[in-house]
């Protein structure tokens, strides 16, 4: 039971770190970005219409970067917490055992 605990603990860890890492590359604005449509001029318009900016540039959107962060940080938290509790469970088990 706690070395299965720790597996799961290690995997959950690594999850997180994932989380972290594609907050912080904005892989959620970048898509966003690719979906969004631009108009096109009219034929025999010479100004172009100017490009709306990506959801990560302005306005309160980087909120949400940083709520995945802190998310990720919560996975990382619980992955140890069950690395922690597996190690634990082992060494008492081995206690027990003398």
């Amino acid at each position: 039971m706690g070395t299965f605990l720790k597996v799961v603990g290690i995997i959950v860890l690594v999850f997180g770190v994932i989380f972290i890492v594609l907050s912080v590359i904005g892989m959620g604005s970048f898509l966003g970005m690719l979906t969004s449509s631009y108009p096109l001029p009219s034929p025999g318009e010479e100004n172009f219409p100017t490009m709306p900016m990506p959801p990560m540039m302005g306005g309160l959107a980087w909120m949400g970067g940083i709520g995945g962060i802190v998310a990720g940080f919560g996975i990382i938290v619980l992955g140890v917490a069950l690395f922690c509790i597996g190690a634990i469970y082992n060494d008492v088990k081995a206690l027990r055992g003398r």
